[in-house]
């Protein structure tokens, strides 16, 4: 049996442990009420300012060595793809993205893809899989792209919509369904 003396500290030890967790969990839940941060601030379309993003410049070169701009497609409604060929929900949103360059493609809508993967293997990829669209294979250069598009946790896939004024317009972390993309590109008034 444990003497009076012996329990004492053990006592008050419990006791200021659970004092300390409750006022933890409190303090969480008010800060959680108040906080008027979005759940995913990497996914916000607007500046601090309230004003959209403008998308980042780039230029690479797609994996038939010409090089592409992103300016080359100003005008356009952009889905600017990251994706691997390591990444099985890339790949399936990849004939989505085909069929709907080949639907909307006449009313100013273009897929690009960024693939963060070596070049042999995306090579390997595309004589197995039919891309109507242009890609750019970019390993390191595409982690640090896609970073500036807002995919700060470095996830893929990850899709940004750009609009015909060049602001984005959609941050999407994680697969993309035909049915979504379809829904934001009739809210860019493409005609489904």
């Amino acid at each position: 049996m444990i003497s009076a003396k012996k329990a004492l500290p053990i006592l008050v030890i419990l006791f200021i442990s659970t004092i300390s967790s409750y006022a933890v969990q409190r303090y969480l839940v008010q800060q959680n009420a108040s906080n008027q941060i979005p759940v995913r601030p990497e996914l916000a379309t607007t500046g601090p300012d309230g004003q959209p993003l403008i998308r980042p410049e780039f230029a690479m070169a797609d994996i038939n060595g010409q090089v592409r701009n992103i300016k080359e497609w100003d005008g356009k409604i952009i889905l600017l793809n990251f994706w691997a060929t390591w990444c099985p929900p890339c790949l399936r949103e990849i004939p989505e993205f085909v069929e709907l360059q080949e639907k909307y493609g006449e009313q100013g809508f273009q897929v690009i893809g960024i693939a963060v993967d070596n070049e042999e293997d995306v090579r390997d990829y595309m004589n197995e899989t039919e891309i109507n669209y242009p890609i750019v294979a970019a390993e390191s250069e595409g982690v640090e792209l896609s970073s500036r598009y807002g995919n700060k946790i470095g996830g893929l896939p990850y899709t940004v919509i750009i609009n015909r004024k060049g602001e984005i317009s959609d941050k999407i972390m994680g697969e993309l369904s035909k049915i979504k993309a379809e829904k934001i590109l009739e809210k860019l008034n493409i005609k489904l």
